[in-house]
């Protein structure tokens, strides 16, 4: 019997797919930041919504990394992130390939549940911020004290993120499902 989700159309293969959803997320993030700035920072308080880490994070969980070259896309998001928004190239190509590896490294470790997905979505935003910070003091940009960069900045960051996350969950293990079969 054969499967009735199965897509056919050549233009939902993974590997033309794929990256081009993360090349959207890319400039949606900062269309997203730069629409709702008064929402999302406010008091000293700075969220900053980061759909490409999560959008690699379902790649990762989904087990879509092996159906295109997973890596070399990421190397290339990370690539036109530092480009397109700081003019700098290294920043944001390190600070996601390390996430995507330690989310996928986790990933395999852990069992396939939602609530064990926000502790390897967490852990992902932990390191590339970590990362973020790290680069941006070695730079000059960062004025922030370290606590106060992980209190007002990285943990508003994870919760709305990981409410991102378990919102588009279920349509978009569906929507994988579809494509990589």
């Amino acid at each position: 019997m054969q499967n009735k989700n199965r897509s056919n159309n050549r233009y939902l293969r993974p590997a033309f797919f794929y990256p081009i959803i993360l090349f959207f997320l890319v400039f949606f993030d900062g269309s997203l930041m730069s629409s709702f700035s008064n929402l999302l920072s406010f008091s000293g308080w700075y969220i900053l919504p980061n759909l490409t880490l999560i959008g690699l994070f379902y790649t990762v969980h989904f087990r879509s990394d092996r159906k295109f070259a997973f890596w070399w896309w990421t190397a290339a998001i990370g690539l036109i992130f530092d480009l397109y928004y700081t003019q700098a190239i290294g920043t944001y190509l390190i600070a996601y390939l390390v996430s995507a590896y330690t989310m996928f490294f986790i990933d395999q470790r852990i069992p396939y549940r939602i609530s064990a997905t926000l502790w390897t979505l967490a852990s992902g935003f932990v390191i590339f911020y970590v990362l973020v910070f790290i680069a941006g003091s070695l730079t000059g940009q960062v004025d922030m004290p370290f606590a106060n960069y992980i209190i007002f900045t990285v943990l508003p960051t994870i919760v709305f993120n990981s409410l991102i996350e378990l919102l588009f969950y279920r349509p978009v293990e569906s929507l994988t499902y579809i494509i990589n079969n």
